[in-house]
């Protein structure tokens, strides 16, 4: 699957319910001796759409599924 495909999904967290943008709002950090994906790090938006400062450091295996229209994760 190519970023371009993934870029306009809404991220999402199962345990809290809540939505934390688009995977375009997010960074991604790499593994620098493997090049695999090791974190997003995803902005936090209050209930009204507003964007907090924080980040969230999501690792990229909590990743619970990439589907059609959302990317859900499980938070901790």
């Amino acid at each position: 699957m190519r970023l371009s495909e993934i870029g306009d999904k809404e991220i999402v967290d199962i345990v809290k319910g809540s939505m934390h943008g688009k995977l375009w709002d997010a960074e991604m950090l790499f593994d620098e001796a493997t090049g695999a994906i090791s974190f997003l790090l995803v902005p936090y938006f209050n209930g009204s759409g507003h964007k907090f400062s924080s980040e969230i450091q999501l690792p990229w295996d909590s990743i619970v599924v990439i589907g059609e229209d959302m990317i859900i994760f499980k938070s901790i």
